[in-house]
């Protein structure tokens, strides 16, 4: 039986990938987490296919376990956060990845270590599309920690032949995703009357390309069984995302639509947990497109789920 070890299991992609890996493949998965805030297990564990195991990557993991895969998911996430606390990104997203491909370099048989990055790594579109190959210019810590982890990539592939690949994700919605993020904060707000805030500069209202959880895992899956690895420059680097950027108010005007109730909002510029936010992101996708993948699911369909879920 193929042997996978995904990291940050128990988190919001961590979660959703495991039960898409189970209902599409027929792989054992070993699920490593630390549990920290965010992290659920949704019952998980009781799947027969399912091993979970409790780590902290800022501490090495240890032996030569085999694997054919890896997914390195686990990572801290909000940069509301990385601005109060940006050490703990700098320890969780550089060194915890760091610990990781040593450990990948240790497994016998491994074909495929698979790190899960962000779009945030090239900083603000400014009506620029990024392609796989553009350089960083991160704009917050947790964006830098990120780009950080994703330069130890080359160098470990490089240096010690470790099969690996690249993804960077757009904004992703689904059902259980902490609260902190837009989508479910902004239905909080809603549901109890308060006020929501949307990132503008000179009037202009922040946008994000949104993407289902679903569809990530799907890309995801594709990477892994179908994608390239560094090999040098022009390689091994795949970008999910969507095609459509959404007005982040327009998004919020539409969650009030479908829970029938009122909104009450005000643009926001460089609120004090956040200054100088990132107004857009947008990545291309052709390379993902060339291994069959392609977005299925709409934003309003996302939006339905997670509140029937909610």
């Amino acid at each position: 039986m193929t042997r996978v070890l995904l990291t940050g299991a128990a988190g919001f992609v961590g979660r959703h990938l495991t039960r898409y890996l189970l209902d599409h493949t027929d792989w054992e998965i070993i699920a490593l987490d630390r549990l920290g805030e965010g992290s659920r297990l949704d019952g998980l564990i009781h799947d027969k296919r399912v091993v979970f195991t409790w780590h902290d990557l800022r501490s090495p993991l240890m032996g030569n376990t085999p694997f054919k895969y890896i997914i390195h998911l686990a990572a801290n996430s909000h940069v509301d956060r990385s601005i109060k606390d940006p050490l703990a990104f700098v320890a969780d997203n550089v060194t915890g990845t760091a610990h990781l491909l040593e450990f990948a370099r240790r497994c016998d048989g491994l074909e495929k270590v698979l790190h899960f990055s962000t779009d945030e790594v090239f900083g603000a579109a400014d009506g620029k599309a990024f392609g796989e190959f553009d350089s960083f210019a991160a704009t917050n810590p947790y964006s830098a920690s990120k780009a950080a982890a994703e330069s130890l990539c080359p160098a470990w592939s490089n240096s010690f032949g470790t099969p690996i690949v690249v993804t960077r994700c757009t904004n992703v919605l689904g059902s259980g995703q902490s609260g902190e993020k837009f989508v479910p904060n902004t239905i909080g707000r809603i549901r109890n009357g308060e006020t929501v805030q949307i990132h503008a500069r000179a009037g202009v209202v922040s946008s994000r390309r949104y993407i289902d959880v679903e569809d990530v895992c799907a890309a995801t899956l594709t990477v892994l069984t179908k994608g390239g690895i560094i090999s040098g420059r022009g390689s091994g680097y795949y970008n999910i995302g969507s095609d459509t950027d959404y007005s982040n108010l327009d998004v919020a005007v539409r969650i009030a639509e479908l829970m029938q109730k009122p909104i009450r909002w005000e643009l926001v510029t460089d609120p004090p947990n956040r200054p100088r936010p990132d107004m857009n992101y947008f990545v291309t996708t052709d390379r993902l497109k060339a291994l069959g993948w392609s977005q299925r699911i709409s934003l309003d369909t996302t939006l339905k789920r997670i509140l029937q879920c909610d």
